[in-house]
């Protein structure tokens, strides 16, 4: 039987990738269709080239111009491998000089870790990978259906970190974009969760208290611990994983979001 909870909850406040939108299965479908093309024109393993993709871009990641300041705002390699670094912060007018040379240069690589030399199937690749991933954005199970009939009864908002133009892409290309009265995007406020100014940026944004708000997402730490932290409550959709911190007892825990509209009355 499902536990419904009589609550003042107004708002709800939500993560993004793997709450809402499938993010890692969505990036595996991209590399896998990215390294099928190299296969298919050059004979590469593919497993191979995604590996040492993966492995490469990492590497130069981390010396590139800003890896605390991008680990702060809760991006990655992966991410970095398909954004244009859009943004206003001055971090990312840096970036979108350094960012389209770490692209490359990662498939590059890559294909020479297999034994393939050749630049301009590199800058395909790259191109290709941007635009399978651009448009590979699926919902989590139930999570379109469960949006819709959250946003008849309450406020709904995004807290979600990322590079600005990849997180906005997803959304815009899902129709998020207008279902929600505020979207928080880290890349843009130069800090992230767990942070708690992203969840005071978020309340401002949404008009919200925290004792009215719930946070709900995957992440134990970002999306529970943290919210929890400046009073709002979170809702941990833990996939069927083990609590990570039992010292923290999240206000409601659930499997999967398609869940979350039947606990709430």
């Amino acid at each position: 039987m499902t536990q419904t909870i009589a609550t003042d909850v107004t708002t709800i406040l939500l993560d993004l990738d793997d709450t809402i939108l499938q993010d890692d299965a969505a990036t595996d479908v991209a590399f896998e269709a990215t390294a099928r093309h190299a296969e298919h024109v050059a004979g590469v393993d593919p497993e191979r080239l995604i590996g040492e993709v993966r492995r490469i871009s990492a590497e130069i990641w981390e010396g590139g111009p800003f890896p605390d300041w991008l680990d702060g705002i809760g991006t990655s390699e992966i991410e970095g491998l398909r954004a244009r670094f859009e943004g206003d912060d001055p971090h990312w007018a840096e970036m979108r000089e350094w960012g389209p040379g770490f692209r490359r240069e990662s498939w590059r690589r890559a294909l020479a870790a297999c034994g393939v030399e050749n630049d301009e199937l590199a800058a395909n690749l790259d191109a290709r990978f941007e635009h399978e991933r651009a448009h590979t954005n699926p919902f989590v199970p139930g999570g379109e259906e469960a949006l819709a009939t959250l946003g008849e009864r309450f406020r709904l908002g995004i807290v979600t970190n990322g590079i600005p133009d990849v997180q906005r892409t997803k959304m815009e290309k899902t129709g998020l974009s207008d279902r929600f009265e505020t979207i928080i995007v880290s890349g843009e406020l130069g800090f992230g969760k767990p942070d708690p100014e992203i969840y005071d940026a978020a309340l401002r944004g949404i008009g919200a208290t925290p004792g009215e708000t719930i946070m709900v997402g995957d992440n134990f730490r970002r999306d529970v611990t943290a919210a929890q932290s400046v009073g709002i409550r979170g809702v941990w959709i833990s996939i069927g994983r083990p609590s990570p911190d039992p010292s923290v007892t999240p206000w409601l825990t659930i499997e999967t979001l398609a869940e979350l509209p039947d606990h709430l009355k």
